[in-house]
């Protein structure tokens, strides 16, 4: 499920790009074009006709000479190529990549979101599109099936052979009662009704109005429109476009035939309205002579009061090909961006620092750090992780990381963003990137993560380290260690807590045995706070596990000369009697990652050192020295430096949040 809401929303920020953006242009542009030829009716009725057709024919070939021309940019981006004329800012975040491991349960549905909300109607739109090609292959294979069943002749008659080869048109009477019609590119059928078979006068008018539609190719450019009728079923201009070019398609075949033979205009007008009455039929695919009581009038005014000259077709046709074009111009020269990105070499030499900051969500703040020396920095492949009381985990970064969209910006000494249906505003006493004042933000949103409010910096976005984000060192805010100077001690060991235990009977009856482990936190006075299960085996042991575990009592773990808060694991055995089920003796959890210590200097009573893991370098770590009160963290590179020192060899510990405890003795010169 999850996978498909990302699919959606990665619909909505793509589709913004290359569908609704280009789409709109072409409102604009066809809507000034319709307004000129409507205000404009002295227009010949041919140019009318094929500048519709040109600006409905536009639509498609614009999007795909946008989607080329983007191609061709990226292909060439080093050339610096501009192909890009009209700019506009994308309104929409822009989705990187989904991670198809992320959890479930930490993610929400974003109905509000502007890229949901847009994939979706997308979806909705491209679902009936295809419904609406399915419907016009339909009316595709009924014409043909009525082909089959037509009688038909060839048309030999000298007297329309006028630009039609002998033997290349078909003529079929139809005993319903339909307007006449013409099918087919290669070779066409005029369909015509039985009641005027016998009719030369009306049959020769018939048969010339549509000879005029297969000379010009009029078949063709209805099939073309049909499809784009189906495409873009939603846009009234499409609509509009497509009655009106119907009308000036027929009016300037009327023209032509009355210009080009003998027939008298009024022989004409009264053959159309015999036509009235009868049924349109096949409409999708076949030209006809559409009749429709609406425009009937104003074919007859034009016989009656539009000048009758000879068009040059080939005319029309440049006409029609620079309309194309002009109108392609804007839609393929258009694009809608989100704010420039930083390269990738910029994204390398770049540097991200949050210093002194408060946290902002809906105009409420929900952190505030800003105290002397606070401060959280990442490389720019790195990023930040933010954890503000009720409202889950923040990841951020300024480089694309998996599970991220881009929703959000670095501006000078500020960040916004918009997730999930929050708008996040943080603040920081200086300017947060090193290099570059402005640039876009991926982010990455937990909601339902639950850790004590604090933050983290890690060096690969894609890579986070597996503690909790860390606390920054204020007295504001209770700061929760995995691993300490010294750690809680269970009063009476394990044996004692052991012996507290009793073996549920149903798990007795059901012959369960087993080792249930139990995650807790040791606070500052020793008692354990938030006991859960986190291997059970049922049958009532793991609620036996938590009550002994609720029961039992520390001597609470110690940082800095200070009792702190430590999260811990035991494990609580249930072992039948006369059973093979054999308890291990080694109750250690999984060995930590170790720290990396480098010595930069130990010389002139003062200790510099590098403190690092396998992903950087660890900031805010604790360095000691044994037996004594000095000690100091590491800063943003990982160094921390102890001064005041006497000669002599000293005995130094290390410890990170999740990290081993090594300890090293460095000769101070």
């Amino acid at each position: 499920m999850k996978n498909f809401f990302d699919f959606i929303q990665q619909l909505g920020a793509s589709s913004a790009d290359i569908i609704w953006f280009p789409l709109l242009i072409w409102t604009c542009v066809a809507t000034l074009v319709f307004f000129f030829l409507r205000t404009n009716k002295s227009i010949n009725p041919l140019y009318q006709y094929h500048i519709r057709v040109a600006t409905l024919f536009a639509l498609p070939m614009g999007l795909i000479s946008a989607v080329l021309l983007q191609a061709f940019s990226n292909l060439y981006s080093s050339s610096n190529l501009a192909t890009s004329v009209f700019v506009v800012e994308n309104p929409l975040p822009v989705i990187y990549a989904a991670s198809g491991s992320s959890n479930e349960a930490e993610f929400s549905i974003p109905w509000m979101e502007a890229n949901f909300l847009v994939g979706m109607v997308t979806a909705l739109f491209l679902i009936i599109a295809a419904f609406m090609i399915v419907r016009l292959i339909y009316s595709y294979v009924q014409l043909k099936k009525l082909h089959s069943d037509l009688t038909t002749e060839p048309l030999t008659n000298t007297k329309f052979s006028n630009g039609i080869k002998d033997g290349s048109v078909s003529v079929a009477f139809h005993d319903h009662p339909l307007v006449p019609f013409t099918f087919g590119w290669k070779n066409p059928i005029i369909v015509l009704p039985e009641r005027i078979k016998n009719d030369s006068t009306k049959l020769d008018m018939a048969i010339q109005h549509e000879l005029v539609h297969i000379r010009r190719g009029d078949y063709l450019l209805q099939l073309a429109l049909s499809v784009i009728q189906s495409l873009f079923w939603f846009h009234p201009l499409v609509k509009l476009g497509s009655n009106e070019i119907e009308i000036y398609r027929e009016i300037s075949c009327d023209q032509e035939v009355l210009n080009t033979s003998d027939i008298h205009p009024k022989k004409y007008a009264n053959m159309l309205l015999e036509l009235v009455p009868l049924n349109k039929g096949y409409g999708s695919f076949a030209v006809n002579m559409a009749v429709k009581q609406s425009t009937l009038k104003q074919r007859i005014e034009t016989m009656k009061h539009h000048k009758m000259h000879k068009t040059s077709y080939k005319r029309s046709l440049f006409l029609l090909l620079s309309i194309t074009l002009m109108v392609i111009a804007p839609i393929a020269c258009s694009d809608l961006r989100g704010p420039e990105t930083l390269s990738d070499e910029e994204i390398l030499n770049e540097k991200m620092t949050l210093t002194e900051f408060v946290m902002e969500i809906n105009g409420k703040e929900v952190m505030n750090a800003n105290e002397p020396g606070v401060s959280v920095s990442t490389q720019g492949l790195g990023a930040i992780a933010i954890h503000p009381e009720n409202y889950g985990l923040f990841e951020f970064s300024i480089r694309p990381f998996d599970g991220a969209i881009q929703a959000g910006s670095i501006s000078s000494n500020s960040i916004q963003f918009k997730i999930n249906q929050l708008d996040v505003r943080i603040t920081s006493s200086d300017q947060i990137l090193k290099n570059s004042k402005n640039a876009v933000l991926w982010i990455k949103h937990k909601p339902n993560i639950k850790y004590t409010s604090g933050f983290i910096s890690y060096p690969d976005a894609n890579e986070p380290p597996p503690p909790p984000p860390t606390q920054f060192p204020t007295d504001s805010y209770e700061e929760l260690f995995v691993v300490v100077e010294n750690m809680p001690e269970l009063v009476g060991g394990q044996a004692g807590i052991q012996s507290k235990v009793e073996y549920p009977a149903a798990a007795k009856r059901a012959g369960i045995e087993g080792r249930v482990t139990v995650q807790f936190i040791v606070d500052k006075n020793g008692d354990v706070k938030n006991p859960k299960v986190i291997r059970g085996i049922g049958g009532g042991c793991d609620e036996e596990a938590l009550r002994v575990v609720s029961q039992a009592k520390f001597k609470p773990g110690v940082q800095r000369g200070q009792n702190v808060e430590v999260q811990m694991s035991l494990p609580i055995l249930f072992k039948l009697s006369n059973s093979d089920f054999q308890q291990s003796d080694n109750y250690e959890t999984p060995p930590p990652p170790p720290i990396k210590v480098e010595t930069l200097e130990s010389s002139n009573g003062k200790v510099k050192v590098k403190l690092s893991n396998n992903f950087g370098p660890l900031v805010g770590a604790s360095v000691n020295i044994e037996g004594s009160d000095k000690g100091a963290a590491t800063d943003q590179e990982g160094i921390a430096t102890i001064t005041g020192l006497d000669k002599g060899t000293y005995k130094f510990v290390f410890s990170y949040v999740g990290h081993g405890q090594p300890v090293k003795e460095i000769t101070v010169n």
